[in-house]
Formats: structure tokens, sequence, C-alpha cells
């Protein structure tokens, strides 16, 4: 594993800090419960967080995508809060609990680099929040679209923003009639400001 491939701060870490792992789609990471051994970064595919409640039902509470960490309170926790699982083919890599731990505590860049990384994904995670609060499928689609949600696949984009994949062709065929975007090519729009564009 070469620490070039983790996102500043955490390429800071040694080469023995860091391990990579290839995940099968539906393969456990970790389990609710187990002993934590670091945070992750996904650099590619997509690692779903559940948790089981008392009475036994599993519940989603995060996606995590490729450039993003997740299990970041296993610093600070003896245990996973919560199961990690591959959605699809994944690789992700593990930053070394104590080593990252130590970085935090001797390093006050790699500290305040963090925390804005952090920052900055908690940002995201509330912006997700609030859009699927929208009930319109048109507000939210449109919504998601100035965000700059809509990547290559629009199944993809349908389940970032909670909405069945018919329901987003739907809506992006309505939005094109009234005039409120532009499609350009197969799968692939522009809002009317043209220093925005989705794809």
């Amino acid at each position: 594993m070469f620490v070039d491939q983790l996102p500043d701060p955490l390429n800071r870490l040694g080469s023995k800090d860091s391990v990579t792992r290839h995940l099968t789609s539906g393969e456990a990471l970790f389990t609710q419960g187990s002993t934590t051994s670091g945070l992750y970064f996904v650099q590619s595919g997509e690692i779903i967080l559940s948790r089981t409640t008392d009475s036994g039902h599993s519940v989603v509470i995060h996606r995590a995508r490729s450039t993003d960490t997740f299990a970041e309170a296993s610093l600070f926790s003896d245990v996973y809060h919560c199961s990690a699982t591959a959605g699809c083919a994944s690789v992700v890599i593990e930053c070394r609990k104590s080593a990252t731990r130590k970085l935090l505590n001797d390093n006050p860049d790699f500290t305040l680099s963090m925390l804005e990384r952090l920052a900055k994904q908690l940002q995201t995670s509330r912006r997700q929040v609030e859009l699927l609060s929208i009930k319109k499928a048109t507000d939210r689609v449109l919504a998601a679209l100035t965000d700059g949600l809509l990547g290559d696949d629009i199944n993809s984009f349908a389940d970032t923003i909670g909405l069945a994949p018919e329901t987003v062709y739907r809506t992006l065929a309505q939005l094109t009639n009234e005039g409120k975007i532009n499609k350009t090519s197969r799968g692939k729009y522009q809002l009317p400001n043209p220093n925005v564009l989705t794809r």
C-alpha cells in the first residue's frame, strides 16, 4: 500500500500504518460490536453502514462512496457501533487506529486538516438529509442537479437522492420538457446556468 493513494492528511501516515482491502459485493468489512482497528477511506465502490436496533431491525445509517472516509468514531471507541458491508465490489484503505491517534495527538497540522475534512463530510451529510426531506420529486431532482450530484450513472444518482430510478428518469424528462434543464446527450443534462453542469 502506498500512502499517496490516501488523501491529505491521511497520506501522512507511514507505509506500515495503512492496508488496502478488496471486498466483493455483500462482503462484511466489520460487524457491529467487533473490536475497532481504525478508520477507512473508500478508494472505489460503496460501503453500506448499518446498525441493528434493540428490536433486531437493521437500519442503514450511511453509504460511504469513493473518496469518503468512514468509521472515524472508531478512533475513540473500543468497538464498532455499526456494521460495514460492501454494496458492490469495493476497495478501501484501513488507517490504523494507533498511528492515526498518534498523529492527532502529536501533529497540530494533521489534526486541523482532519477536522476540515470531517467538517466538509458533515456538511455533505446534512445536505443529503435536506435533499431527502424535499417531498416533490421534481424539486428534489432539480436541487440535486444544482448540487452537481448526477454523475455517469442515473441509477446511482437515484439511490443517492432516495428515489426509484424510474421516477428519476420520468422527472428528468419532465424537467427537460418544461425547459428547466437541457438534455445534452444520453444521460447528460445541463442546467440553464451555463456555469453549472451535471452529467
